[in-house]
């Protein structure tokens, strides 16, 4: 079994002050075995940490990207080259297919951090996974919901920190019934992904939107 966080923010999103070789280090604190760092629309981040984890035992990264497309966000897990944002999101996720990764939905539901299937009906894309506990949003509307479309439709479930700040990485994670990075993949096609977590402290949150007041500002 594999304890993941696939959607973790590093300083090359420009709502995050991460640096990778941190997330590295915070990552394996926590007790992780694997990390995607899913920056918005740009994978220098999680090429970086991916270089980084070489030499650092116990903690390795899979290539991750957060893609915004017209509708809303869509993680291409698993993704190595750029997606360009603003397509389709049957675009993107056909192109998330094409590079060999799996389109995870984040945050589906919620209104205020671009949910996709709070524009389009889920029926109309061919998903692989859905964030249904996002530690920002852990007792939120957007996680029971998206739980319940798991569970009466047999998506693969995943928790994520969706984490901007070093201290929330892992709040919640996924469960992955692999034994090495390599089954990972396999694993989560086979639906056999459960998610655990906590929400992430008010405090942490705060802190977030006030950096993003004063980088608007100035």
């Amino acid at each position: 079994m594999m304890k993941i966080d696939p959607h973790i923010h590093s300083s090359y999103s420009k709502d995050s002050q991460s640096n990778p070789k941190d997330i590295l280090k915070q990552a394996k604190k926590v007790g992780l075995d694997l990390i995607g760092v899913s920056d918005h629309d740009t994978i220098k981040g999680s090429k970086i940490a991916i270089e980084l984890s070489k030499s650092i035992e116990g903690i390795d990264v899979i290539p991750s990207i957060e893609i915004s497309s017209n509708k809303g966000h869509i993680l291409g897990f698993g993704v190595e080259k750029l997606i360009p944002s603003d397509l389709s999101p049957e675009e993107t996720i056909d192109k998330i297919h094409d590079l060999g990764g799996v389109a995870i939905i984040p945050h589906p539901y919620s209104i205020y951090r671009n949910g996709l299937l709070t524009k389009i009906d889920y029926k109309s894309i061919k998903f692989d996974g859905i964030e249904v506990l996002n530690a920002r949003f852990i007792l939120g509307f957007s996680n029971m919901k998206s739980k319940r479309l798991s569970y009466r439709n047999n998506i693969p479930e995943f928790g994520s920190s969706d984490s901007h700040f070093l201290d929330s990485i892992g709040d919640c994670y996924t469960e992955v019934d692999a034994d090495c990075i390599d089954d990972v993949f396999a694993a989560i096609k086979k639906n056999k992904t459960k998610a655990f977590g906590k929400r992430t402290s008010n405090y942490l949150i705060a802190k977030e939107a006030f950096n993003k007041k004063i980088r608007r500002k100035y």
